[in-house]
């Protein structure tokens, strides 16, 4: 797995003060519209800054660029050959944005 900061990503980090990035799935339940009253489990990406005292154990730890990311097993598990954090911008509004993992389904 290789993992890219953009640049305007990076400048948003420096300029917030963040050095600390999460990596994590968060689960949820859907019956995936089949009617049929099964529920699936499923985990959807996503990132955000860490607190200052905020640890995790037995997540990946990877240092780049100045920025420690914390990955979790599930987003391990998710994520692709390249994986790319981005800065999305919508009006006034700024996220960090992940590409590369993606959604995982359990049954």
């Amino acid at each position: 797995m290789n993992i890219t900061i953009e640049q305007e990503a990076k400048l948003y980090l420096q300029k917030s003060g963040i050095s600390r990035l999460l990596i994590d799935m968060t689960p949820d339940m859907t019956n995936s519209g089949c009617g049929c009253g099964k529920s699936k489990k499923y985990y959807t990406p996503y990132i955000r800054p860490l607190k200052e005292r905020e640890t995790y154990q037995n997540y990946l730890h990877i240092s780049l660029d100045g920025i420690q990311l914390l990955l979790s097993p599930k987003a391990v598990e998710a994520a692709q050959e390249e994986v790319i954090i981005r800065l999305e911008k919508n009006l006034f509004i700024k996220n960090l944005v992940l590409k590369g993992i993606g959604f995982i389904v359990e049954d």
